[in-house]
């Protein structure tokens, strides 16, 4: 009875830790329109900019401010890439404080 009790609890523990391992993972069509809209950003083109975050379902000020591309923010990635008018764009668009961005452009 005693084994019982004690499979059924780790039992339960690894089914528990798998389900949140599972919650932190990232739906993969969004994953992907997340991806496109840093393509874009990194393509310096501001049309292509809006269409892919149009196309991601979130809004604009949402995305300035929480994306991550390849470990930055929108902004810095757009600069680490030499795309001046994204981060000039993006910049105008983010809550942050960026205007140390705007002033280099």
């Amino acid at each position: 009875m005693k084994k019982a009790i004690i499979s059924t609890i780790i039992s339960a523990g690894l089914f528990l830790a798998g389900s949140a391992q599972a919650a932190n993972e990232m739906d993969p069509a969004v994953e992907s329109k997340l991806v496109k809209v840093c393509e874009a950003i990194k393509s310096d083109s501001v049309i292509k900019v809006n269409v892919a975050i149009r196309d991601s379902g979130l809004g604009m000020k949402r995305i300035a401010d929480g994306l991550v591309c390849n470990g930055y923010d929108p902004v810095s990635f757009a600069m680490a890439n030499e795309a001046q008018k994204t981060a000039k764009f993006l910049a105008k668009k983010s809550a942050a404080d960026n205007q140390e961005f705007l002033a280099s452009l």
